[in-house]
């Protein structure tokens, strides 16, 4: 049986690269609505969130945690769109 305490260091480990890939990614989004506010293109791209809920799902070659992925995801999205009007 594994430590537990040893699984939630590797957790919180885990938390800090996620904390970490999603600011970056969020930085990303921002530059990416100044270059779509800037040539008139809506936020919402309904065929691109399809597209990357299909990447990251396949991403993780594990359909055991597809929706929960997918679910993640999109709520990612849906606060990446918000991060986008705001500014």
């Amino acid at each position: 049986m594994a430590d537990l305490s040893k699984l939630r260091e590797q957790i919180d480990q885990a938390d800090q690269d996620l904390v970490k890939a999603l600011v970056k990614r969020y930085d990303l989004v921002m530059e990416v609505g100044r270059v779509k506010r800037a040539s008139g293109q809506a936020v919402f791209d309904p065929k691109r969130e399809e597209q990357v809920l299909d990447k990251v799902t396949n991403l993780a070659q594990r359909p055991e945690y597809e929706v929960a992925l997918r679910a993640v995801y999109q709520e990612i999205m849906d606060q990446a769109k918000r991060l986008e009007e705001d500014f």
